[in-house]
C-alpha cells in the first residue's frame, strides 16, 4: 500500500520538498523566538535544544539546496524530513514542561504537510496516530505529567480532537487536486499516444502516397521532354504542388518525435533534412548555445512556426537558399528563418492563415513574432522569439524502490 500511495511526477515532488523546506524553515525561526520568551533552563536544557535545532538546520540546509539544485529526490527524504521534524517537536515539548508546553503548536505544520504530500488516507492517519502516541507520551513523562484535575484532561483533549480534522482536511483537499491533476495529465498523454499514432499513420499511407505521385510527376517530366510547352506547364505546377503537399505532410511525422521526448535541435535538424530532400533550395541550419529543458508545448509550437516558415518559403519566395538558424541565450530562445527570395506582398498578413497561426503560436508561449521584409527580390526574415524559462525536470514517474 505505500509504494502505490507514494508515486509522484518529478514536478510534483519537487514542489512538494521545496514546500516542506520551506515550511521547515519558518518552524525553525519560530523555534528561536519560543526558546527566547524563557530564560530559566537549565545548562543541560539549553544545550540539548540547541542541539536539536541545529541537527534540523544543517538537515534541512542539505534538503534545500538538493530541492535548490534539482537534485533526484526520493519521496523516503520527505519520510525522514518528516520524522525528524516530529521528532525535534516532541523534545521541544518534552524540555517545555510536557503538557504546560505551547509547543504542540508546531505538530499542525508538520502534519499538514504530511498529509498534502502523502495523500493515502491511511498513511497519514497512521502518522498522525504515532505522533499523537508520541505526544501523549511525552507529557506523561515530562513537567508535571497529567494531573488528576479535570482540566489537564481537557487541554489534552482539546489539543488531540482539534489536530485530527485539520489533518483530515488538508489531506482531503490534497487528494482530490492531486487526482484531478493526474487525470488531466493521464488525458495530455493519450493525446499525445493519438497523435504519435496519427505520425505513424501519415507516414505509411498519404505520404508514402505523396512520394510515389511526384515520382510519377517527374518521370512524365522527364518523358514530355520540350515538345509541348502547356503540358510541361501543367506538370511542373502540379509537382510544385505534389512537393507543398509532401512538406505538409511532413509535419506531423516529424514533430512525433518531440512526444516521444526529443530536443528541438535534433527534431529541427531532422526536418531541415527533409525540407532539404524535398525542395530544391539551399538550405542551412545553424544551432547556438545548449538546449534547456523546454515543455513540450513550447518544443511543438517553435516547431510549428519553423515549418510554416519554410512552407511560405517553398510556396511563394523563389528563393535558392534559406538559412535557419537556432539561438539558446540564457535569458531567450530565438529562432529565425531567412531566404532570398521575393519578398512579402504589403497585404501578406491578410493572404491565408500561416501568419497569423504562427504569431498566435508565438504569443501562445509568451513570445513575440517579428517578419522582415524590406522589399522586393529582398528576402524574408521571420523571428521568433520566446524567454527562457526554467524548466523542471520532464515528468516522469519518481517511484523509488524500498
Amino acid at each position: 500500500h505505500l509504494n502505490a500511495s507514494v508515486r509522484f511526477s518529478a514536478d510534483e515532488l519537487w514542489t512538494l520538498a521545496n514546500i516542506s523546506a520551506w515550511a521547515r524553515w519558518f518552524v525553525i525561526a519560530a523555534s528561536f523566538g519560543l526558546i527566547g520568551f524563557r530564560n530559566d533552563y537549565t545548562d543541560i536544557q539549553f544545550t540539548v535544544m540547541m542541539t536539536g535545532v541545529g541537527i534540523e538546520i544543517v538537515v534541512n540546509t542539505v534538503f534545500h539546496y538538493a530541492v535548490w539544485k534539482r537534485k533526484r529526490l526520493r519521496w523516503q527524504w520527505l519520510l525522514a524530513m518528516a520524522i525528524l521534524d516530529v521528532a525535534l517537536a516532541t523534545l521541544m515539548v518534552g524540555i517545555r514542561g510536557g503538557l504546560d508546553s505551547y509547543y504542540y503548536v508546531v505538530y499542525f505544520p508538520i502534519l499538514a504537510v504530511f498529509a498534502v504530500a502523502f495523500t493515502s488516507f491511511r498513511i497519514v492517519a497512521t502518522f498522525t496516530a504515532l505522533t499523537i502516541l508520541a505526544y501523549v507520551f511525552t507529557t506523561l513523562l515530562t513537567g508535571d505529567g497529567i494531573q488528576t484535575e479535570l482540566s489537564e484532561h481537557r487541554d489534552l483533549y482539546i489539543r488531540l480532537v482539534f489536530l485530527l480534522p485539520v489533518v483530515v482536511s488538508v489531506n482531503a483537499v490534497a487528494k482530490f487536486e492531486r487526482s484531478g491533476r493526474r487525470g488531466a495529465l493521464q488525458r495530455e498523454q493519450a493525446l499525445l499516444n493519438d497523435r504519435l499514432e496519427l505520425s505513424q499513420t501519415i507516414h505509411d499511407t498519404a505520404a508514402q502516397a505523396a512520394y510515389m505521385i511526384g515520382l510519377g510527376v517527374n518521370e512524365a517530366i522527364r518523358i514530355a521532354g520540350t515538345s509541348n510547352s502547356e503540358l510541361n506547364q501543367t506538370l511542373e505546377a502540379t509537382s510544385s504542388l505534389t512537393k507543398s503537399v509532401m512538406w505538409e505532410l511532413r509535419q506531423p511525422i516529424d514533430a512525433g518525435a518531440l512526444f516521444e521526448g526529443a530536443t528541438l535541435s535534433r527534431a529541427l535538424r531532422a526536418h531541415v533534412l527533409t525540407f532539404d530532400a524535398i525542395s530544391s533550395m539551399t538550405t542551412e541550419l545553424e544551432i547556438e548555445g545548449e538546449e534547456p529543458p523546454l515543455p513540450v508545448d513550447t518544443r511543438t509550437r517553435l516547431f510549428s512556426i519553423a515549418h510554416n516558415s519554410l512552407a511560405n518559403a517553398l510556396r511563394h519566395s523563389s528563393a535558392s537558399r534559406l538559412a535557419i538558424r537556432l539561438q539558446f541565450d540564457d535569458d531567450a530562445v530565438r529562432l529565425t528563418v531567412s531566404d532570398d527570395g521575393v519578398g512579402l506582398p504589403d497585404d501578406y498578413e491578410s493572404r491565408g492563415r500561416g501568419f497569423s497561426n504562427m504569431r498566435r503560436n508565438a504569443e501562445r508561449i509568451g513570445g513575440q513574432l517579428l517578419i522582415e521584409s524590406p522589399g522586393k527580390d529582398q528576402g524574408t526574415t521571420i523571428t521568433c522569439t520566446i524567454p527562457a524559462k526554467p524548466s523542471g525536470t520532464p515528468a516522469k514517474s519518481a517511484e523509488s524502490s524500498t
